[in-house]
């Protein structure tokens, strides 16, 4: 391997043509579109007007170019200054040694779900035989305890499975600070200095052996780097809108994940999941402080992954993106309201980057451009809004108010030509990275993976027409996530869904402030300048479809072969495994698990575990919470206060006592009569009652 700083000059070199490649095209669309401008425009009009379409064309180069150096990269077979290129395998892989944690931290996710794709990445390991060596750490921030009680005892009966060499651990915080990284931080802490790696998972991924594999060996061969990064595929997409997302990340996301890391080399950013950490660096150096800004700037770093790749370059470690590595996978959002829920939250916390950009020293100018770029995916779309409005007043102000495209104004005879000319340079720029995929494939041979030429191309053209209906929706939703994130208006962060299918009622829910603000700007538009309502009707048109456009899309489609992908055709073993794995089921007709947890005598256990019986202020105020759970049921407490409950052997054998001597009006006879009638359709002969507390008796009490 070359030296550790070999690559820094090519690092220097890639970014310098980059960067002239954008400035040369953004001066050049910008005296193009100064000539379609009015000269009877105000000049400062004019000049805001100009830098706004500067920024905004800037932006799409820089998006063009990557995926141009990835092209090049990707026909010369792969970058030669990659560590996949420079640490190649050697035959078959010995038993992985380094002790190594993969942490899965949730909040409130789809329990089955979640924990069936760990427990397949957990048999994948050890079909390879390279389980020794890792631990596997389910880290959760769920309040609710319906649901960490389903965790917890799902994670139990995957040891039971799995057998007694597997180490599986459940730990739930009693107290959630600073969220995601706040959880790994609490984590670090505690078991930390016993690993030397850590792979970090989010609640959809999924990594095969392989690419774990993998990870940990470039890290061994590789001591100067701190984090390696892989890119994730779009998997196990399901509703219409998934396979959309998964398209064009199979379709398209080879190129531009490329062209980042052939631009980044070992100054690459850090996603938050699906990569390995070197842990002693980690916690030397990338602990988070709150911060201590105004507004949105003040309190926990919410988009973590992007300031901690920065930490750990300011400490001399390298981040490498490595997209060779197979075998990482995430899912996509399955719905257009999700996928927009999720973006409210990073919306927030990117913008508060613009923070970090200032106050944060000594970080690397390249980690300084990723932490800008974040900050960009969000602002372009207030930007968008304002250089469209910018546009259309500004035509009204021309010899014929009325714009040739929206943000393109054909003045005078002088200027249709450059229009026309930046028209072509803006389309080209937009849709040339599409073309390039479908060219690179086409090269590469794997047209076949995507169900054959034609359908390759046939499906490009759908996923371009779905995202162009969606970019105005985008816009506008993405414009009042800044919106509401500048004035600091909190938003919850909870676990995602990833079921789909909303109804239309629901979906017109989620975009009634939308609708309502389209139609108001559609009325003014026509109220002040009747002749840009044409214009406007593009843009606007899809807004006004969107809860039913919403709807369509969070739907199965009527075939598995929409929108295909290699996936479809050769599914990998871990994705398999997962499909397959459903380690525990619930019948949602039977009692929840905190009334199971209840209602079973192994507290009796958990009552002589040790656990330190409490005293004082605190036992009275349990016997006061026993007391209103056995008389008004679970309802009458907060998640908190029946959590509070499972976390006290003491309370839970009150609460259990009284539950089960109920009185004839209590919620908890109303229990009971449901276990036994749940009991008796599940058995011809009339199970007792005991029989059935032994059902429930694998629910372990919480510690």
């Amino acid at each position: 391997m070359n030296n550790v700083g070999s690559w820094r000059p090519i690092a220097f070199r890639r970014r310098f043509l980059l960067v002239l490649l954008v400035a040369a095209q953004t001066l050049a669309g910008v005296s193009l579109f100064a000539q379609t401008v009015p000269d009877q425009a105000g000049s400062g009009t004019i000049a805001l007007l100009l830098i706004v379409f500067g920024v905004l064309f800037a932006w799409i180069g820089v998006g063009f170019w990557t995926a141009v150096f990835g092209f090049v990269v990707l026909r010369f077979g792969g970058d030669p200054w990659s560590l996949s290129s420079r640490v190649r395998p050697n035959g078959a892989p010995e038993p992985l040694s380094a002790p190594t944690a993969v942490v899965m931290p949730i909040c409130h996710e789809p329990v089955q779900h979640t924990l069936g794709g760990l427990k397949a990445i957990i048999q994948d390991l050890e079909q390879q035989g390279q389980a020794g060596a890792v631990d596997f750490y389910v880290l959760s921030d769920s309040r609710d305890p319906d649901i960490w009680l389903e965790e917890q005892a799902t994670c139990e009966q995957i040891r039971r499975e799995l057998g007694p060499g597997q180490q599986l651990f459940y730990r739930r915080r009693n107290i959630n600070l600073n969220y995601k990284s706040g959880n790994i931080a609490d984590f670090l802490r505690r078991w930390g200095r016993r690993y030397r790696y850590m792979v970090v998972l989010d609640a959809d991924s999924l990594l095969s052996a392989n690419c774990i594999t993998r990870l940990i060996q470039l890290m061994e061969a590789r001591p100067e780097a701190g984090i390696i990064q892989t890119t994730p595929r779009l998997a196990r997409a399901e509703t219409r809108f998934a396979r959309l997302q998964q398209f064009a990340n199979r379709c398209y996301g080879r190129l531009y994940s490329a062209g980042l890391a052939a631009i980044q080399l070992g100054e690459a950013t850090y996603w938050g999941h699906n990569a390995i950490i070197r842990v002693a660096p980690f916690m030397a150096h990338c602990g988070l402080r709150k911060l201590r800004g105004p507004g949105l700037f003040r309190g926990p770093v919410l988009s973590h992954d992007f300031i901690e790749a920065a930490l750990m370059g300011r400490a001399g470690y390298e981040v490498w993106l490595e997209p060779a590595i197979a075998g990482s996978f995430e899912e996509s959002p399955p719905t257009l309201e999700d996928d927009l829920i999720r973006d409210r939250r990073w919306c927030r916390g990117n913008l508060q980057h613009l923070w970090l950009l200032v106050t944060m020293g000594k970080i690397r100018m390249a980690h300084r451009m990723a932490l800008l770029t974040g900050i960009l995916s969000y602002l372009a779309s207030p930007l968008w809004l304002l250089f469209l409005g910018l546009s259309g007043y500004v035509a009204l102000a021309g010899p014929t108010p009325e714009p040739a495209l929206p943000g393109v104004m054909a003045a005078n005879e002088a200027g249709s030509g450059a229009g026309s000319l930046l028209v072509a340079v803006t389309a080209l720029l937009l849709f040339g990275p599409r073309l390039l995929a479908v060219a690179d494939h086409g090269l590469a041979r794997r047209t076949l993976a995507f169900g054959g030429l034609f359908r390759l191309y046939g499906n490009t053209l759908i996923e371009t027409l779905a995202a162009l209906a969606l970019a105005p929706i985008r816009m506008l939703i993405h414009t009042l996530h800044v919106v509401r994130a500048l004035l600091n208006l909190k938003v919850g962060w909870q676990g995602q869904n990833r079921a789909g299918g909303l109804s239309p009622d629901l979906s017109l829910h989620n975009f009634g402030l939308l609708l309502f603000s389209a139609a108001a700007g559609l009325a003014l538009i026509h109220w002040q300048a009747p002749t840009l309502t044409p214009w406007a009707l593009p843009v606007l048109a899809p807004v006004f479809l969107a809860p039913a456009l919403a709807c369509w899309l969070g739907r199965k489609p009527g075939t598995d072969t929409w929108l295909q992908v290699p996936e479809d055709g050769q599914i990998t073993r871990v994705i398999e495994l997962a499909d397959s794995t459903f380690p525990l089921h619930h019948d949602p007709g039977r009692l929840s698990w905190f009334e199971q947890m209840v209602l079973s005598p192994v507290f009796a256990r958990a009552s002589q575990s040790g656990a330190q019986p409490a005293t004082g202020r605190k036992a009275r105020a349990l016997e006061r919470l026993v007391d209103r759970c056995a008389t008004g049921g679970k309802q009458a407490l907060t998640h908190r206060e029946l959590s509070l409950i499972c976390n006290h052997p003491e309370a839970l054998e009150a609460l259990h006592w009284r539950a089960w001597h109920a009185a004839p009006d209590s919620p908890w006879r109303a229990v009971l009569g449901c276990m036994a009638q749940s009991v008796e359709s599940a058995s011809p002969a009339a199970v007792s009652l005991p029989r059935r507390q032994e059902e429930l008796a694998w629910v372990e009490v919480a510690s």
